[in-house]
C-alpha cells in the first residue's frame, strides 16, 4: 500500500510537469466607460480650478496689484494719445509756418528782384533826363533824328544781352516820328564771324512794334546770341514809316 501511494504522488507530479498548464487568472470588476471619463473631466475641472485660482491670486502672495498696475496702463494710455495730439498739432503748425515762410521767402525775392529793377530803371531815367536838360540848356538838339546814351550789357540768362537807347528829335517836330528798332549784332565763334539781325528783316516789316514819339523816346530789349559766341559789336538802327528808310544809326564796340 504504501509503494502504490508513493508511485501515485509520483506520477501526479509527472503529469503535472508534462501536461497542459493553465495561467493565472485575475478578477476585476467592470467599470463603465461614461463613469472612467467623468471621472477624468471632474479631476481635470478641479486641477483648472486649482491653477486659476493660483494665478488669479498669486499678486497677493508676491504684493503684486493688478487693479493699480490695470490703472497705470490706462493712465499711461491716456498720456501717450494726449501727447499724440499734441505732436499733431505741433506738425500742423510747423507745416504752416514752413509754408508760410515758403511764400514769404518767395514774396521778398519777388520784391528784391523788382526794387532791382526799379533802381536800374531809375538810375537810367535819371541819366536820360540830365541828358535831355544838357542839351535843352545848351540850346544844341541836333535837326531830325538822333540815338543817345547807347548802352549794351550782358543779362542775367546766359549768352543774352540788354540794350537800352534814347530816341530824340529836333527842329520843328511838327509831326510825330514812327518807325522801327532793328538791332544788328557782329558775333565771333572760333574763328568765324556772324552778322545777326533783331528782329530779322522779314520780322522787320511785319506789323507790331512800332515806337512812336514826337520829343524824345526811351527804348530797350533783349537779344540773344548763339551760346559759345562772343559779341564783337552792336549796331542800332531806326526805320521811319511807312517807307523803311535809315533814318538813324549807331553802333558801339563791346
Amino acid at each position: 500500500m504504501l509503494s502504490e501511494f508513493k508511485l501515485r504522488g509520483s506520477w501526479r507530479k509527472i503529469r503535472s510537469k508534462i501536461g497542459i498548464r493553465s495561467e493565472k487568472v485575475a478578477i476585476r470588476s467592470h467599470v463603465p466607460w461614461y463613469i472612467k471619463f467623468g471621472g477624468y473631466g471632474i479631476a481635470m475641472g478641479v486641477a483648472a480650478a486649482v491653477a486659476w485660482f493660483v494665478v488669479d491670486n498669486s499678486y497677493r502672495i508676491t504684493g503684486f496689484n493688478r487693479e493699480e498696475t490695470t490703472q497705470q496702463i490706462a493712465t499711461l494710455t491716456a498720456d501717450k494719445q494726449k501727447i499724440q495730439l499734441s505732436f499733431d498739432a505741433t506738425k500742423r503748425q510747423l507745416n504752416d509756418v514752413e509754408s508760410q515762410l515758403k511764400v514769404e521767402k518767395s514774396a521778398q525775392a519777388e520784391l528784391s528782384k523788382n526794387m532791382s529793377q526799379l533802381q536800374e530803371e531809375n538810375a537810367s531815367i535819371k541819366e536820360d533826363l540830365g541828358f535831355l536838360r544838357n542839351i535843352m540848356s545848351a540850346g544844341s538838339v541836333p535837326e531830325g533824328l538822333s540815338i543817345a546814351n547807347l548802352k549794351v550789357e550782358a543779362d542775367a540768362l546766359p549768352d543774352e544781352y540788354r540794350y537800352r537807347l534814347l530816341l530824340m528829335q529836333g527842329g520843328q517836330r511838327k509831326l510825330d516820328f514812327k518807325g522801327k528798332v532793328q538791332v544788328i549784332a557782329r558775333v565771333q565763334k572760333g574763328a568765324v564771324q556772324t552778322t545777326l539781325s533783331f528782329p530779322l528783316d522779314h520780322e522787320l516789316r511785319a506789323a507790331g512794334n512800332e515806337i512812336e514819339f514826337r520829343y524824345y523816346q526811351k527804348v530797350d530789349g533783349r537779344f540773344k546770341i548763339p551760346e559759345g559766341a562772343l559779341l564783337k559789336s552792336v549796331q542800332i538802327r531806326v526805320f521811319g514809316l511807312p517807307g523803311f528808310e535809315v533814318r538813324g544809326q549807331r553802333s558801339i564796340n563791346l
